[in-house]
């Protein structure tokens, strides 16, 4: 190590470099260094004029005493560059919604929890273990195609529709603001609903066959306990009152007979039916009032009754099902039609007669 004074003495600008070593000196290029201790001459400091090796640490310094500078510059560039950016990042989030832009998809998390345990439940906790990666990044992919059409709806058309209306999609007066608000709601929604919807047919397609499809078959089990003995002697008096009429017809169709023999002829005919639909009424009235003391006619009732929610679930799912199949087919194959016709009268709207039809 060289002596200060070395160091001043060799400065190739003439300033002294105590100061620029308390501003900046990454390289400790100008930091006095103690004298080195035991040496040949019993431990006397060396100096500038007696030791034979002075030239070189001088050229060395020369060479370095600019790299230093350069280095203390780009330093500081770097700093203020970092914090300009820091700057612009920080007003950048106060005006720009895409750096705090966390999507919420609470619905689409419910799906994947509910294919974890669903899988838990059918293969054991032990027996999934192989095979969890593969699930859950099945699971996650299924969520991630929910959570975009989940997301694009609560955050962003709802909110959205509710704060700006429809004034927007087709106006009298065509502004900017609206022409832009229109096109790119409308083909960002092209782009989100083509793949989302079929992702949730899909799970509207597979939640019918497994329980859809059941509570209906359930429903009609149940349904057969539902014996309704009043309906059924209905039917059954329909069925003997056609029987009447057909017998009473062929008898007034008879020319054969005279007027007596033909009075006779109907009377008889409607006292044997007439017996025949009391009895019928009367056993339907019998069976009923058994049916609501007995023990098994309870147990019917209530079956019966369960099968009305069960029988609705099912119809409610299939209509679901048959409603997003024929949503999916809309967007799968016309709804880019309908976007083009749209961006395309927005667009002749907006150039050619922006005030066609204002006011």
């Amino acid at each position: 190590s060289l002596p200060l004074s070395l160091a001043r003495a060799h400065s190739p600008s003439g300033v002294s470099h105590d100061g620029l070593s308390a501003r900046f000196d990454p390289l400790c290029l100008h930091v006095q260094h103690a004298p080195p201790r035991g040496g040949r001459d019993g431990g006397a400091s060396s100096s500038s004029s007696s030791s034979p090796d002075a030239a070189p640490p001088s050229a060395a310094l020369r060479s370095l005493a600019p790299l230093s500078s350069a280095v203390a510059a780009l330093s500081l560039s770097a700093g203020a560059a970092h914090a300009a950016a820091g700057t612009i990042r920080a007003g950048a989030k106060e005006i720009d919604p895409f750096f705090s832009f966390t999507p919420v998809c609470p619905y689409s998390d419910g799906v994947f929890r509910g294919g974890q345990r669903l899988a838990l439940l059918v293969a054991g906790n032990d027996n999934i273990e192989d095979y969890r990666p593969l699930i859950n990044d099945v699971l996650i992919r299924v969520r991630t195609e929910l959570c975009v059409l989940e997301s694009f709806t609560r955050e962003t058309a709802v909110p959205f529709l509710q704060e700006k209306g429809v004034g927007w999609v087709l106006p009298l007066h065509e502004t900017s603001e609206t022409y832009l608000a229109g096109v790119v709601f409308m083909v960002g929604a092209n782009f989100i609903l083509l793949g989302s919807t079929k992702v949730v047919a899909i799970l509207a397609i597979y939640h019918d066959l497994v329980l859809g499809v059941s509570t209906r078959a359930l429903a009609k089990l149940l349904g057969l306990a539902a014996v309704d003995e009043a309906a059924r002697a209905d039917r059954e008096i329909e069925k003997l009152l056609e029987k009447q009429a057909n017998e009473m017809k062929g008898v007034m169709s008879d020319r054969a007979l005279g007027k007596e023999e033909r009075e006779a002829a109907t009377a008889a005919l409607g006292a044997r039916y007439a017996a025949q639909m009391e009895e019928v009424r009367s056993g339907a009235d019998d069976a009923a009032a058994k049916r609501e003391t007995s023990a098994l006619g309870k147990a019917m009732g209530a079956a019966s009754t369960l099968a009305i929610p069960i029988g609705l679930y099912g119809t409610l799912s299939k209509r679901l099902r048959e409603v997003l199949e024929l949503f999916d087919t809309f967007c799968s194959r016309y709804f880019v039609a309908v976007t083009v016709f749209y961006v395309v009268i927005k667009t002749a709207h907006f150039v050619l007669f922006p005030d066609l039809f204002a006011p």
